[in-house]
């Protein structure tokens, strides 16, 4: 079974690569508290809420659900061009 805030996790770690950033900007970005963002990304009992992923999402201009593919799932590829 696919542990879903793993995956979220694990997929927010690549945008932060992406972009250049770390977790106090991520966190700026999306007006929340650093050290909550902090907490949850770290600890292995934060969780990622279906809210704050869509909000990530939107923010990071990702389509819908992209937080929640599978890191190793290279079959959900996505163009935001084409």
């Amino acid at each position: 079974m696919i542990n879903l805030n793993l995956v979220r996790k694990e997929n927010i770690q690549t945008l932060l690569l992406e972009n250049a950033i770390g977790v106090e900007e991520l966190a700026n970005c999306l007006g929340v508290d650093v050290g909550m963002m902090s907490r949850k990304l770290s600890e292995e009992q934060g969780k990622i809420s279906d809210k704050l992923a869509r909000q990530i999402e939107q923010t990071f201009s990702k389509p819908v659900f992209w937080l929640d593919a599978g890191a190793a799932d290279d079959s959900m590829q996505f163009d935001l061009l084409g």
